[in-house]
């Protein structure tokens, strides 16, 4: 039975319309598997080329990357095996991380790793032929070929960190002699005092002075002086044990911190053999040089608890040190304490002492052996102090020289002086000689020479009655200064002397280019001539005589207090001396006074 043709044709229509609709299912679905395709195209393409680019990467990286696997190496790239040295008879393959890396981080990267254990740490790799070398590790967790393995990332440091070492050395070590600088110094013996107070033990603290190394520079040049640092230095490292310090604390001075404990007993043999030490010569050029040194020392609890007491109290021990004659050791005491709070008060009161008219000048007379007249007289500086009482000037020049007070004292001196022996001369004294000291500060060129211009200017003494005396170190401490000064004070007519002759340098060179007038000899010389051994004094100091003859200088013996001492004297053809035996020294008044009275025929028979 056929159906209605509009029946047939609806059917038709149905059938040809799902067929469209499932050929355009089917397209779409076609093009979706398509475009799938191409996206996993594409994927398997970029992750190719990021295989090729990490590749690449890792082969053409600087850093070493390796990558272990069950504690066992299975892949370098090129900078590994240049890093570790790898060669065709050694090989990083197969071996572990840890025979080629020693666990040396700071604790600082202990506690980075334990929260992150891809942290960067610093380390200290080992190459295949067993050298050692600085590296920064970066482990990173990765899966290769299906397992569990770690990337680690190398990059040498070595040159970073001996840059980094350098700087430190450098930041914390002299320069000259390698050893602790003063930085460095004090943190180690604010260390030693730490670890002293809590284990009940000692500390010394040895300050080092070399003596008359000034001299060195001098006349050798800094070159040798320095070289003889270096080889003092050496020497102090070679006698001291490992856990004691050493620095060098300034110029030609060192500090020494020795540590006690059972295990380590300290003496006075310690110091004996630190003092040997720096006295050893040392052979530089030809030259066999020999300097010697005052020792201070200080002891951890006793004499302070902080490096920077325990440092003042050395290197006050050392000035003492320096002035029992040198070339000596001297612990701190109370009586050196007594002293440091007498100078803390001096220093503070030196301010205002001259308007306050508390330094006064006595005057010591100088007699002419031939004749047996008063020559002239050294001007001796004295503090009257108020509570103090009368204070020489041992124990208050060497504070001045230290600060800007001596060049303030210095010309209140020479006024006084030059404006006193005029006064003399005005009543009647004869033409007197006033001799005035000059401190290291004062010999300081123009500065000196306009001083004197204007002291004999208002003063109206005569050049040539003006005696400026300078020690022979002092004249030795800058010999261009001193000659280019004293020449043009001789051309004024100024007389110059040196003052304890035969305590210097025993370098008599210079006495043939200064303008000097007159040669002091030393009082120690004079004292030993009163000593029962006196017979090689006598000789040295008619050797003193006769070379001041020789060169047509003045001779003046200071310190002359026996009839012994001057008859030696006289005999000798000393030309004039002071001393006790004269008498002590004299305000101006007494000294008019005494000068009115004397009768040079008495004294004439006395030295006859």
């Amino acid at each position: 039975m056929s159906l209605p043709d509009g029946l047939n044709a609806r059917r038709l229509a149905r059938e040809i319309s799902a067929r469209e609709q499932a050929e355009t299912l089917l397209e779409q679905k076609s093009l979706e598997l398509f475009r799938q395709a191409e996206e996993r195209q594409r994927a398997l393409d970029a992750l190719r080329e990021s295989e090729e680019r990490y590749r690449l990467i890792v082969e053409l990286s600087p850093d070493a990357i390796l990558i272990e696997l069950n504690e066992e190496i299975v892949f370098t790239n090129p900078s590994a095996r240049l890093m570790f040295r790898e060669t065709q008879y050694l090989s990083l393959l197969g071996r572990s991380m840890t025979s080629l890396i020693r666990r040396a981080q700071t604790e600082t990267d202990a506690l980075r790793m334990m929260i992150n254990p891809e942290s960067e740490t610093e380390e200290v790799a080992i190459r295949l032929d067993g050298s050692a070398f600085d590296v920064s590790v970066y482990r990173i967790a990765l899966t290769h070929q299906g397992q569990p393995a770690t990337q680690i990332v190398i990059r040498d440091i070595s040159i970073r960190k001996k840059l980094e070492y350098q700087l430190s050395f450098q930041a914390t070590h002299d320069a000259l002699t390698g050893t602790n600088n003063r930085s460095a110094l004090l943190e180690r013996l604010s260390d030693a005092i730490a670890y002293a107070r809590r284990n009940s033990l000692t500390v010394w603290v040895a300050f080092i002075d070399l003596d008359r190394f000034k001299f060195i520079n001098d006349h050798y040049g800094h070159r040798i002086g320095d070289q003889v640092l270096t080889g003092i230095s050496n020497r102090l490292r070679s006698v001291l044990r490992s856990n004691d310090v050493l620095g060098r604390f300034g110029g030609d001075e060192f500090i020494v911190v020795l540590r006690g404990g059972p295990e380590f007993d300290i003496s006075s043999d310690t110091l004996e053999r630190i003092m040997q030490a720096v006295g050893e010569p040392t052979k530089i050029d030809g030259h066999s040089l020999i300097v010697n040194c005052s020792v201070g020392v200080a002891v951890f609890p006793q004499d302070g608890d902080s490096p920077q007491q325990l440092l003042e109290m050395a290197d006050a021990a050392m000035y003492r040190a320096k002035q029992s004659g040198r070339n000596r050791s001297q612990f701190f005491n109370q009586e050196i304490q007594d002293q440091l709070q007498e100078r803390a008060r001096i220093e503070s009161e030196f301010s205002g002492a001259i308007e306050r008219g508390e330094f006064l000048l006595k005057y010591q007379p100088q007699i002419d052996l031939r004749s047996g007249a008063v020559a002239g007289a050294e001007a001796l500086l004295r503090w009257q102090h108020p509570e103090l009482g009368l204070l020489s000037p041992e124990r208050f020049v060497y504070m001045a020289e230290e600060s800007t007070h001596i060049h303030e004292i210095g010309a209140w001196v020479l006024n006084t002086a030059t404006a006193q022996c005029a006064d003399w001369h005005r009543s009647g004294l004869g033409h007197l000689r006033v001799a005035v000291n000059l401190s290291a500060r004062q010999l300081n060129g123009q500065p000196l020479i306009r001083l004197v211009e204007q002291a004999l200017a208002s003063s109206g003494l005569p050049a040539h009655c003006l005696e400026l005396e300078l020690t022979e170190s002092l004249m030795m401490s800058n010999m261009e200064l001193t000659l280019e000064t004293l020449q043009i004070l001789d051309a004024m007519g100024v007389q110059i002397a040196i003052d304890d002759f035969g305590t210097g340098y025993s370098n008599f060179a210079y006495l043939r280019k200064l303008p000097i007038s007159c040669l002091k000899i030393d009082r120690q010389f004079i004292n030993d001539l009163s000593e029962p051994s006196a017979r090689d004094t006598s000789i040295i100091t008619q050797a003193l005589i006769s070379l001041a003859h020789n060169l047509h200088l003045r001779v003046t013996a200071e310190g002359v207090e026996t009839e012994h001492q001057l008859h030696l004297l006289q005999q000798q053809g000393c030309d004039e001396i002071q001393g006790f035996i004269y008498g002590n020294a004299l305000s101006p008044d007494d000294f008019k006074h005494a000068m009115q009275m004397h009768d040079p025929t008495r004294w004439q028979s006395k030295i006859d």
